[in-house]
């Protein structure tokens, strides 16, 4: 059987998207493949059915052959690493004769707007807002699959069943925060806090029970504490434990979300869910029909910029959104 070897380390989310793409390529095409990751990203990818072999960067020996190589990173370190894997073909990042990061023809129409564009910053950045194909749309030519074979899922042993729809209390979730790399992805403490006590507002006085909680990690869990203060809502610090996350996702029936891990759960897990978008690109982002996308309207949007410029006006639109999606949802339901 032919072999493909994949190279895709993080984030943990966009691991969870170009699985969807593997999925549908092993679908159609039938390879053995191996998938080379980091340790954060494994659990992801661990009871994936279509995934034969899962190998972590820096910790386990790389094969020494594949037929076809796919290396979707763009951080010097990885791509070195994946180009001294012979290959029949390759498809995305190597190294060239010069010692320089390059890519193949046919993933130019993603690689061109990011970070190592043979065009520069200064026009990937151009290219990524004018661009208005999604992530799917552009990797299907690439990598011959067909775009009706890319579905979302997530492969963990569930804890818990789905909440039902006639459940007595509305079950709200929320992620607030996005890491380290992109922290202009978040909104403000205040606005947070803003956010929060305008749902919880809106529920009270339309009588509507409700329970509503707030994700972190431990990395982020100081600031989730000071966002509730005293507040009734519940912290699920999920430890960084994917599975637990996923599930903690599952159980809801809105998740409120940056464009960040917890966005990607509530797609592979088919749960209603608002994603708030700066400065990353929404377009990018296919949901399939299970959310909806708030962006921001500052000049930071779309861009490569960690601390790009705010939008004051971020909060207020998420929540108006979030209004609509609940009265969708009570008629629905009745």
């Amino acid at each position: 059987m032919p072999s493909v070897v994949i190279i895709k380390l993080g984030a943990v989310g966009d691991v969870l998207r170009t699985s969807y793409l593997i999925n549908a390529f092993n679908k159609d095409f039938d390879y053995t493949v191996t998938w080379i990751t980091s340790e954060a990203s494994k659990d992801i990818l661990t009871n994936n059915p279509h995934i034969n072999k899962i190998l972590i960067f820096n910790k386990d020996i790389l094969p020494s052959n594949t037929d076809i190589l796919i290396c979707l990173e763009d951080k010097k370190e990885f791509v070195v690493a994946a180009s001294k894997i012979s290959a029949n073909k390759v498809i995305g990042s190597y190294i060239n004769a010069n010692d320089n990061l390059e890519y193949t023809d046919d993933v130019s129409e993603w690689f061109d707007m990011g970070i190592i564009s043979k065009y520069g910053l200064e026009r990937a950045n151009t290219l990524k807002k004018e661009n208005n194909k999604s992530f799917n749309e552009i990797f299907t030519n690439s990598l011959s699959i067909k775009i009706d074979d890319i579905q979302p899922k997530v492969y963990f042993k569930e804890k818990t069943e789905l909440s039902k729809p006639n459940s007595k209390s509305l079950k709200i979730g929320l992620n607030l925060f996005a890491g380290n790399r992109w922290p202009s992805k978040e909104l403000k403490q205040s606005d947070s806090q803003k956010l929060i006590d305008a749902m919880s507002s809106y529920l009270v006085a339309n009588n509507i029970n409700y329970t509503m909680t707030l994700s972190c990690d431990d990395s982020s869990s100081e600031k989730a504490n000071y966002i509730i203060g005293d507040r009734d809502i519940k912290v699920i610090n999920t430890n960084n434990n994917i599975s637990e996350y996923s599930n903690h996702v599952r159980k809801c029936d809105f998740f409120i979300t940056t464009d960040s891990l917890g966005m990607h759960l509530a797609i592979a897990n088919n749960i209603r869910h608002i994603a708030f978008f700066n400065p990353t690109s929404a377009v990018e982002i296919d949901n399939f029909n299970s959310g909806v996308k708030v962006i921001s309207q500052s000049s930071g949007y779309c861009s490569y910029e960690p601390y790009a410029k705010y939008d004051k006006t971020l909060w207020k639109n998420v929540f108006n959104q979030w209004i609509t999606e609940v009265e969708q949802f009570i008629l629905s339901n009745k």
